[in-house]
């Protein structure tokens, strides 16, 4: 059960209906015009900067499934779950996304509901929200098992959500947050090596270092 807080925010949310377009799952070209715009949207309605990290994920997203040399459909599937993964966090009060301290252990608890929060959101909303849906539930898991909400480890993790937790974490350490300092690049890539076969799939964390040193990934400016 969520918080009153997390409750109304998820009910200003689902009363925009700003989602609710239910396209066919084959109608992905149609798709890739429309979706942009509309979800792009009901992120700014709660908080801009999860907005300019969205669509930075979901660029970066795209060129990395590339990279795995993933379908051109699969690769735009995966760039549209990045660009939703953290629609959950409509649901959560802003006082704690904006907490400029640690927080506390219920805190993170309701942090870590957002990846629930969001899969059913677009399980609600249907169409090819639905099919991408399991991505974002998944995309804070880890290649050790130790991450969240169900402790899956290595391939049993999809691999749409092993791009995601990379790209997620990338842009996240090179932006500014609430809690800590901005990341070099170079910090950042030292990082993601230490952490590749523990947080993330090395394989992944592989092509994104690639993509780096051949001028393919680029820090785009925050929306």
């Amino acid at each position: 059960m969520l918080p009153k807080e997390c409750q109304a925010n998820r009910r200003k949310y689902t009363s925009m209906q700003l989602l609710k377009i239910s396209p066919s799952r084959t109608e992905v070209e149609v798709e890739r015009q429309r979706v942009p715009l509309l979800t792009g949207d009901a992120l700014r309605c709660y908080q801009r900067t999860i907005a300019g990290h969205a669509l930075r994920t979901a660029k970066l997203a795209q060129t990395l499934a590339r990279g795995l040399q993933r379908p051109e459909e699969e690769a735009h599937l995966i760039a549209l779950a990045a660009l939703v993964h953290d629609i959950g966090k409509l649901a959560i009060p802003a006082t704690i996304l904006d907490k400029p301290g640690p927080l506390t252990e219920q805190e993170w608890a309701i942090i870590r509901r957002h990846p629930q929060i969001g899969y059913q959101m677009l399980i609600e909303t249907g169409g090819i929200y639905a099919h991408i849906a399991p991505l974002v539930l998944a995309h804070h898991e880890r290649w050790d098992g130790l991450g969240y909400p169900f402790g899956l480890a290595g391939e049993a993790i999809p691999l749409g959500a092993r791009v995601l937790a990379v790209v997620d974490a990338y842009d996240a350490m090179t932006e500014q947050r609430p809690y800590r300092p901005t990341r070099t690049i170079d910090e950042a890539k030292a990082e993601m090596l230490r952490c590749a076969g523990s947080s993330f799939d090395p394989a992944v964390v592989e092509v994104l270092l690639t993509l780096l040193a051949g001028g393919s990934v680029h820090r785009e400016a925050k929306a």
